[in-house]
């Protein structure tokens, strides 16, 4: 038998302390539940919105136009698009010559648009078979009066590999292509 009658005890107070936790947690109202949907309701009708218009583009093409390539110092300013240099991308024209009272830039292609080649050029050892209008350069159009949609490559930061490579490719002939938005 049990000589002392306390043993017992502490484990019948936890027993009953249990049950007493477990009765008032289970007396507690639950949260409510939602409704699940129906399938069989009818859901409130759907106002049409306007479709949007289809965008429009024109395609622009130009043959046997100059192409040349050209470097830019590191710590250059940034180019007239205001981003910076990148590979597979180039300058043209402005709209009008500086000395015309043209603005750099307003270049005769909008900035962003992709020119399609029909010949991919090499710059630094890669095909680009496109590139991205970001400069415009010859703003007084000193050099190419007669080819308006002159491309001059941006080929890379300046040094001296750069700068042979860029006079190694020296001008060609090229024919392009590009898309601008109908307005």
């Amino acid at each position: 038998m049990v000589r002392d009658w306390r043993i017992l005890l502490l484990p019948l107070v936890i027993v009953v302390l249990f049950i007493a936790v477990f009765l008032i947690f289970q007396g507690k109202p639950k949260p409510e539940q939602k409704p699940i949907p129906q399938p069989d309701t009818v859901q409130p009708e759907k106002q049409e919105t306007s479709k949007a218009e289809p965008k429009w583009y024109v395609q622009f093409s130009v043959k046997g136009q100059k192409s040349t390539y050209y470097t830019e110092a590191a710590q250059a300013p940034a180019s007239a698009s205001a981003k910076g240099y990148f590979l597979g991308s180039g300058a043209v024209h402005p709209r009008y010559p500086l000395n015309a009272g043209g603005e750099a830039r307003q270049p005769i292609i909008p900035f962003g648009t992709v020119l399609y080649l029909s010949e991919p050029v090499e710059i630094q050892g890669n095909q680009y078979k496109s590139l991205v209008v970001n400069d415009t350069g010859d703003v007084y159009y000193g050099l190419w009066r007669n080819y308006p949609y002159w491309v001059d490559v941006y080929a890379g930061q300046t040094n001296y590999y750069t700068n042979k490579a860029a006079f190694k490719s020296g001008v060609k002939l090229i024919d392009y292509y590009w898309y601008q938005p109908w307005d």
